[in-house]
């Protein structure tokens, strides 16, 4: 697993052993990070605060922080080998002031000491059934700008429901997994 582009490009991340931990494939981030790129949802990997929830390995993270420019990246992942996974791939950067990582539940925090995020990955496990939970999570802790983009991950053979507060703005079939872009706006129903 590497940085695919960017200012840390090729650098290699460590990988988990085991399979607590699934890693976003090359492919997978390579089109959701040019899809961000793009200009189509403005420039979210500017963001000031960007959120990666059940982060990993941090790939996804490290990635936007390779091709643009935030000012913080905050990693929460309850799993502590994925958080010392997380500490390891940091290094790479020799930027580790723009990273947080938050060893904890997502749904056990009780406050976001932060601003609001304009971005957020999500790539929770695959048929947890999280995506809403954790959305309203999100906004319960007054985590997310209005406006602010959220990317999920998903198995291609899971369903999910409209989601009251995020509109849909576009769903990606990469191999097995769905991508899919959301816009948080507090007046969509």
């Amino acid at each position: 697993m590497r940085i695919i582009s960017g200012k840390y490009k090729r650098k290699k991340l460590v990988s988990p052993k085991g399979i607590l931990t699934r890693p976003t494939a090359d492919r997978l981030r390579e089109t959701l990070m040019n899809v961000l790129e793009g200009g189509k949802f403005g420039y979210p990997l500017n963001s000031r605060i960007i959120i990666d929830v059940f982060a990993g390995t941090g790939a996804l993270g490290i990635e936007a922080a390779s091709r643009g420019n935030p000012k913080k990246i905050i990693f929460i992942d309850k799993n502590r080998n994925a958080t010392e996974l997380i500490k390891k791939n940091i290094k790479i950067t020799n930027s580790p002031d723009i990273f947080q990582i938050i060893n904890s539940d997502i749904f056990n925090l009780t406050s976001w000491e932060n601003d609001p995020a304009e971005l957020v990955f999500m790539d929770p496990p695959y048929f947890s059934n999280f995506f809403s939970k954790t959305l309203e999570k999100l906004i319960d802790l007054n985590a997310l700008n209005t406006g602010a983009i959220i990317v999920l991950e998903s198995s291609s053979k899971e369903r999910f429901e409209k989601i009251e507060f995020f509109e849909e703005l576009l769903v990606k079939k990469v191999g097995k997994s769905f991508i899919i872009f959301l816009k948080y706006s507090p007046s969509f129903k």
